[in-house]
C-alpha cells in the first residue's frame, strides 16, 4: 500500500481489518471486488478511467471507496472524478467515495447524477479529527436530503431502463404476439447480451461465428435476421435454458409479429447502445455492465412481475429480497457453518424467486474454495459448485427462468478467464440446479397448489444450508390439512385436537418444518419470514416447538427498520431474519437477538445499522416460554422484561379473568359496512359517539348527534345487541393516542350508541367502585407501558390496541387494595370525570399497588417518552443532544452515582468533548475513579484511531487509564435517557470496569 494512502487511512482511524486493499494480490476477500482490480488478467475493456485504491468495510460490506487525490490531478481532474463516480455508482454498494490528501479527506455520496453532473462535497473530514470517518457514516445531517434528491440508485435507474424497455415492447405488440413473460424474455436476453459485450468475453472477433458480417455489438438485433441469429447462439450456448420463448423457431417468431418486429428489435438495440466517449447519461449508454454485481440485476423482475403480470405475483407471492439483507442472512448460515466444511456446503432455496439467494451462496462459495484451496477456482470448478451445491425451487415458472439468467451471470462473473466463447457452453440448470415445482412439474399431484411443500418433495435433500425468504401471504382455508402436516414427519400424524402450528395457512410457517426436514442434522437454517412468528399469540405453540427442536444462533427483527421504504421497497410487514443449527437446543443455549432502529439518515443509503452493542443474548428457554420476551427486547431491554415479569405475577390476574370475575362483559361498537345490512331501528333516538368526536374523560351524550342523523336508514353490517349500548358505561378506545388524555378510557352516564372505534361495557350498579378502579387504571402509564411492551399489533404492524392489549393487563382485585389505596381510587375517579386529572397522584397510587421503585418508574417513563410508535416520540427518539444539554448532564452523573455505589469507590462522570470544533455525531462522557488528570488531546486521539469497536457500533469505549475511561456514544436522544445510563452502568460494573483491582 502507498504510505501516503496508509497515512490517511490511519488518520481516519480505518481498522486494519476494515480495508481492502486493490492493490495487494487478490484473494478470496477481493471476489466482489475483482472488477477493480488493476491486477493483471482483468477482462474488462481497458479504459483511461482511474479506479479506487481500495475499500472500507463495515460489517463485511463495501462502504467507502478511497483513492488519492494525486492520481486524478490534472486539468481533467473533475472529469476523471465524474468518471470514476459513474463506475462506483454502477456497484451498488458503497454509499462514499473519499478523495484523500495528506491534510483532509473530501467525501462524496455515491450515486447517478443528471449528465454526468458531479455533486458537491458532502463533508471533509480533517486529517486530525479522530473521529471524522465515524462521524461521516453516523451523521444524521439533514442537509444531504437535497443532494439525495439530484441523485439515482442504479437498481432505480435500472429498473426505470427495463420498465420502458418493457413497455415499449407492450405497445407494439399485442398480447397474442408476445405474452407477458415473453417481453420479460426478450429483454432478459439483450441484458445479458449486453453484459457478455461490457465483460469482454463476447468480443467483437467473435461476432462473425454469430453472423457472417457482424462487426459491433449494437448490429446483434439490428434486424429480424440478426436477432434470429444472436438468439440462436444463445441457445446453442446455454442449451435453450436462457429466458425461453414459446418456440425456438425464431423465423417463424418474427413473422408472426409482422411489422412489430422492426420495433422489437429497435427497442432490444437501445439496451446494446454503449458510450465510447464517456458519456454519462442516465440511458442504457451510462450504464458500465462490467461493474454492475449479478445480484442487482435479479432485484428487478419482482418490480416487472407486479407491473405486468399482478394476478400472477400474488398468486405465487412473487417478490424480491433486497441484496443487502440476503447478504445478511447469507453471511449468517455460512457463519454458522463448521469453518472446515463451508466449501463443501450444498445449498438449497426452495423459494428461489429472481435467484438473489442462490447467486449469494454461489458467490461464497467460490470464496470459501479459495480459501480452502488458497487458490481461486477456475472454470471446472466454479461449474461444478453451480450443479452439484445449489438447488433452487420456485412454483412460478417465470422465476426460474430469471433464476437461471441470474446464475449464468454469476458463473461468468466469478470465472477469472471466460474465454474463448467456444468452451463457455453450460450444462443444462433445468431439472437439476434449479427445479419448477407447479402442479403441472409435480404430475398433477393432488398438493401441486403447494409447490415446494408438496408431499412429494418431502424427501428432497438432505442439504448443509437451506435458506430461503418463503412466500408470507395466508393461503386458502381448504389447504389447512395440507400445511398442517408439514410440521411432522412422514410416519408422524398430527395428533387430534393439537394447536396447528401453521395457523392460519401462513405459509412461511410451513417453510420452517420443511427447512428442518430438508436440512440435514447439525445443518443450517436461514430463513426471512413475518415477524408475526416471534409476536403474535397464534404462533406462541411454533415458537415453543421450533427452538426446542432447532439451536438459533441469531434473530434480526426488522419491525422498525421495515417503516422506510427506501430499505425494503415493496415490503411494509415486519420481518425477521433468523439462523438456527439443525439440532435440538440444549439447557443453557442462547442466541444473541438484534433490532435495528429507524433512522432516517441511514435509511437514505438504504442501510441500517447492524449494532453489536444492541444484540441482547436471549436464553433459549426465555424465547420458548415467555410470551413477551421478543416484544419487550424489541421496544426495550433486559431491564424491561425483567419489569413486565414482575408486573405480571400472582396474585395478580389479566383484567379479563376480573372482569369475568365481576360479570362484565366487554364490546365493541357497530359496523356500519356495506354488505347484508341489517336493521338497526332499535337504535332511533340514541346519541351517536364515533372516533372523530375525540371527547376527553368524560361522554356527554347531550353534546352528541342522534345516530339517525347520520345514519337515516338505520341499517348495518353489524349492529350488535342493543342492550351493550345501555349505560352507564365505560369506553376503551380502539386506537388511543400518545397524549395521556386520549389513551385511556372514556365514562357516560348515559345511553349511547358507539362506533366499532370503541369496546364498551355496561356498569351494572353493584359494580361502580370496580368500574371506577379501571377507568383510573386506564390511564396510568404503567398500562400505556405494558401495551406497548407486550401487545403483538401495537408498535409492530399498527397503532392502534386490539382488546386483547386492555384485557391482558394484569390487576390487583379492588378488593385487595388497602382502605387508604380504595380511597384514592374513589378521589381520582371523581377528578378524571370532572376533567380534572391529576396524573402525578395516578402515577404514584399504581407505583404504590404494583410496587414500582424510582428506577422503574424512570423506565417508564423513557420507553412511553422515546420508544412509541407515534411520530413525535420517533423524533424525540432522534433528537441531538448536546454536551450542555442537561440530559447528558444527568447521564453522565446518574451514570457515576451508580457505579459508584456498586463498587464502593467515589467516581465522578461529566461530559467531555475530544475535538475543539465539536464532536458531530458523537457526544463523550468520562467517567473516572478518583482523581481526574488532565487529559493530553494527541493522546485521547491516538486512542481513537485504534479502537476495536465496530465503525457502525453506537457506542465507544476507550480506557484512559487505571479506573479513567472515555465512552462515546450518538448524539440521539434515546441513547442518553435515564435508564441508559442505569444500563450501561450495570454493564460497566458486569465485565468489571471499575472493579477494585482495575482501579
Amino acid at each position: 500500500m502507498p504510505a501516503a494512502l496508509d497515512s490517511a487511512l490511519r488518520r481516519l482511524g480505518v481498522p486494519d481489518e476494515g480495508f481492502v486493499d486493490f492493490g495487494k494480490s487478490p484473494t478470496a476477500r477481493h471476489l466482489r471486488y475483482m472488477d477493480l482490480l488493476p491486477s493483471a488478467g482483468r477482462r474488462v475493456p481497458a479504459t483511461d478511467v482511474a479506479l479506487p485504491e481500495g475499500v472500507i468495510e463495515v460489517s463485511g460490506k463495501a462502504a467507502l471507496y478511497v483513492i488519492r487525490q494525486e492520481l486524478l490531478a490534472g486539468p481533467l481532474e473533475r472529469q476523471g472524478l465524474a468518471q470514476l463516480m459513474r463506475t462506483v455508482a454502477c456497484r451498488a454498494d458503497a454509499a462514499y467515495l473519499a478523495v484523500v490528501n495528506p491534510a483532509s479527506c473530501c467525501v462524496y455520496r455515491v450515486g447517478f447524477y443528471a449528465d454526468g453532473a458531479l455533486p458537491a462535497v458532502d463533508s471533509i473530514v480533517e486529517g486530525d479529527n479522530a473521529i471524522g470517518l465515524r462521524d461521516l457514516l453516523n451523521s444524521p445531517d439533514e442537509s444531504t436530503r437535497q443532494g439525495d434528491a439530484n441523485r439515482t440508485w442504479l437498481d432505480d435507474l435500472l429498473f426505470k431502463l427495463l420498465t420502458n424497455s418493457a413497455q415499449a415492447l407492450r405497445h407494439a405488440c399485442t398480447p397474442e404476439q408476445l405474452s407477458n413473460d415473453e417481453v420479460l424474455s426478450l429483454v432478459g436476453r439483450a441484458l445479458f447480451t449486453r453484459f457478455l459485450v461490457d465483460r469482454d468475453i463476447l468480443r467483437a472477433a467473435d461476432l462473425p461465428s454469430i453472423f457472417p458480417g457482424a462487426r459491433q455489438p449494437e448490429q446483434l438485433f439490428e434486424s429480424p435476421w440478426a436477432l434470429m441469429r444472436t438468439f440462436a447462439w444463445l441457445d446453442e450456448v446455454f442449451n435453450g435454458n436462457l429466458l425461453e420463448l414459446h418456440t425456438q423457431n425464431y423465423a417463424e417468431l418474427m413473422a408472426a409479429l409482422g411489422p412489430a418486429a422492426d420495433a422489437v428489435c429497435r427497442v432490444l438495440s437501445n439496451i446494446m447502445v454503449r458510450s465510447d466517449d464517456g458519456q454519462l447519461s442516465l440511458d442504457w449508454e451510462g450504464l458500465r455492465f462490467q461493474h454492475i454485481p449479478v445480484d442487482v440485476l435479479s432485484q428487478v423482475y419482482e418490480h416487472f412481475a407486479h407491473r405486468y403480470m399482478p394476478a400472477t405475483a400474488k398468486k405465487t407471492s412473487i417478490h424480491y429480497t433486497p441484496r443487502a439483507i440476503a447478504e445478511m442472512l447469507v453471511d449468517g448460515v455460512f457463519s454458522a457453518t463448521p469453518q472446515e466444511k463451508r466449501h463443501s456446503a450444498t445449498v438449497l432455496d426452495p423459494a428461489v424467486g429472481a435467484g438473489v439467494f442462490l447467486v449469494l451462496a454461489y458467490r461464497r462459495l467460490v470464496a470459501e474454495h479459495w480459501l480452502y484451496t488458497g487458490k481461486r477456482p477456475r472454470r471446472a470448478a466454479i461449474r461444478r459448485i453451480l450443479l452439484t451445491q445449489l438447488c433452487g425451487l420456485d412454483i412460478n415458472p417465470i422465476s426460474i427462468k430469471v433464476a437461471a439468467l441470474s446464475l449464468y451471470l454469476a458463473a461468468l462473473e466469478l470465472d477469472p478467464e471466460p474465454q474463448p466463447l467456444s468452451d463457455l457452453r453450460f450444462e443444462r440448470l433445468f431439472d437439476a440446479t434449479l427445479r419448477c415445482v407447479d402442479r403441472e412439474h409435480l404430475g398433477g399431484a393432488s398438493d401441486g397448489e403447494l409447490g415446494s411443500l408438496s408431499e412429494a418433495l418431502r424427501s428432497l435433500g438432505p442439504f448443509d444450508i437451506v435458506l430461503a425468504n418463503p412466500p408470507w401471504t395466508r393461503l386458502a382455508g381448504r389447504l389447512k390439512k395440507l400445511l398442517d402436516k408439514t410440521a411432522y414427519g412422514t410416519d408422524e400424524k398430527v395428533p387430534r385436537g393439537a394447536t396447528s402450528l401453521v395457523p392460519n395457512q401462513w405459509p412461511d410457517l410451513a417453510f420452517l418444518w420443511r427447512a428442518n426436514q430438508w436440512c440435514r442434522p447439525n445443518g443450517v437454517i436461514g430463513l426471512l419470514v413475518h415477524a408475526r412468528l416471534l409476536f403474535s399469540e397464534e404462533t406462541a405453540q411454533v415458537r415453543a416447538r421450533w427452538f426446542s427442536i432447532t439451536r438459533a444462533t441469531g434473530i434480526l427483527n426488522g419491525m422498525h427498520v421495515r417503516q422506510d421504504p427506501r430499505i425494503w421497497p415493496s415490503n411494509s410487514q415486519p420481518f425477521c431474519a433468523l439462523v438456527s443449527i439443525n439440532t435440538p437446543s440444549q439447557a443453557g443455549d442462547s442466541f444473541h437477538f438484534l433490532t435495528p432502529r429507524n433512522e432516517p439518515a441511514l435509511g437514505r443509503r438504504r442501510e441500517f445499522r447492524l449494532d453489536p452493542k444492541a444484540a441482547i443474548a436471549v436464553p433459549m428457554e426465555r424465547a420458548t416460554h415467555d410470551p413477551h420476551a421478543f416484544k419487550a427486547l424489541s421496544r426495550g431491554s433486559a431491564l424491561d422484561l425483567e419489569l413486565i415479569g414482575r408486573v405480571r405475577r400472582k396474585p395478580r390476574v389479566p383484567i379479563a379473568d376480573y372482569m369475568l370475575e365481576l360479570d362484565l362483559h366487554i364490546w365493541q361498537g357497530f359496523i356500519s359496512g356495506e354488505n347484508e345490512l341489517q336493521d338497526a331501528s332499535e337504535l332511533r333516538g340514541m346519541r351517536l359517539l364515533e372516533a372523530s368526536a375525540k371527547p376527553q374523560f368524560v361522554v356527554h351524550p347531550d353534546h352528541l348527534p342522534l345516530i339517525e342523523e347520520k345514519y337515516p336508514g338505520l341499517e348495518f353490517q353489524w349492529p350488535r345487541d342493543p342492550a351493550i349500548y345501555r349505560g352507564p358505561m365505560l369506553l376503551f378506545r380502539e386506537a388511543p393516542k400518545q397524549a395521556a388524555a386520549h389513551r385511556g378510557a372514556l365514562y357516560c352516564g348515559g345511553d349511547l350508541a358507539f362506533s366499532r372505534s370503541f369496546h364498551g361495557v355496561t356498569i351494572p350498579s353493584s359494580r361502580i367502585a370496580e368500574a371506577d378502579y379501571l377507568f383510573v387504571l386506564s390511564y396510568a402509564d404503567l398500562l400505556a407501558y405494558w401495551t406497548l411492551m407486550t401487545s403483538s399489533k401495537f408498535g409492530v404492524e399498527r397503532d392502534i390496541y386490539n382488546q386483547a392489549d386492555f384485557l391482558n393487563f394484569p390487576v390487583l382485585p379492588l378488593a385487595s387494595l388497602s382502605s387508604s389505596q380504595k380511597a384514592r381510587v374513589e378521589d381520582l375517579a371523581e377528578s378524571f370525570k370532572k376533567g380534572e386529572p391529576r396524573w402525578a397522584q395516578l402515577n404514584d397510587l399504581v407505583a404504590d399497588i404494583y410496587g414500582l421503585s424510582r428506577y422503574d418508574r424512570d423506565l417508564i417513563a423513557d420507553a412511553l417518552e422515546l420508544e412509541n410508535p407515534y411520530y413525535s416520540s420517533k423524533v424525540r427518539a432522534l433528537e441531538p443532544v448536546r454536551a450542555n444539554d442537561a440530559a447528558v448532564q444527568t447521564f453522565a452523573h446518574k451514570l457515576a452515582a451508580i457505579v459508584s455505589e456498586v463498587e464502593d469507590a467515589s467516581i465522578s462522570g461529566a461530559p467531555y468533548s475530544v475535538n475543539a470544533n465539536g464532536d458531530g455525531a458523537w457526544q463523550f462522557v468520562r467517567l473516572t475513579a478518583g482523581e481526574q488528570r488532565p487529559l493530553n488531546g494527541d493522546h485521547v486521539r491516538a486512542l481513537l484511531q485504534r479502537v476495536s469497536d465496530a465503525l457502525m457500533s453506537s457506542e465507544i469505549r476507550l480506557q484512559l487509564g487505571a479506573g479513567d475511561w472515555l465512552i462515546g456514544r450518538l448524539r440521539q436522544r434515546r441513547y442518553w435517557s435515564g435508564s441508559q445510563a442505569r444500563l450501561l452502568a450495570l454493564d460497566l460494573i458486569e465485565h468489571g470496569l471499575f472493579a477494585p483491582s482495575d482501579r
